[in-house]
């Protein structure tokens, strides 16, 4: 039971009017830090986009018709990132179809996931 269902089942009760005040002060504190909270991410969300932003269009500058790995985007865009960043970066733009995703076959290396243009 959380801290909002437990306030809630104390305004639903029939409970002294106390209890329900201080249930509904501790609802409203709650709602409170919530929306600062989200207020703080969505500020260092838009912080981290920013920063992001040049990476993304650099590697988006190097996809082609022709499929490329995560490896050979950062090889050719010239960014300093790790391949694992490469999906949460191109996510959007594989969900809106400007990018598909296809499987490449590396030898000695197996069927890895590349990037081409739509």
């Amino acid at each position: 039971m959380t801290n909002r269902d437990f306030y809630t089942a104390i305004l639903n009760a029939n409970v002294e009017d106390e209890l329900k005040a201080f249930a509904q002060e501790a609802l409203q504190k709650l709602d409170h830090t919530n929306e600062l909270r989200r207020a703080h991410m969505a500020e260092k969300n838009a912080e981290k986009e920013a920063a992001r932003g040049p990476i993304r269009e650099a590697i988006l500058e190097c996809v082609t018709a022709e499929p490329k790995t995560a490896t050979m985007l950062i090889a050719e865009a010239g960014v300093e990132i790790k391949p694992q960043a490469i999906p949460s970066l191109l996510r959007g733009l594989v969900e809106d179809g400007t990018l598909t995703k296809v499987p490449v076959k590396i030898k000695g290396k197996g069927t890895q996931v590349g990037y081409a243009r739509a």
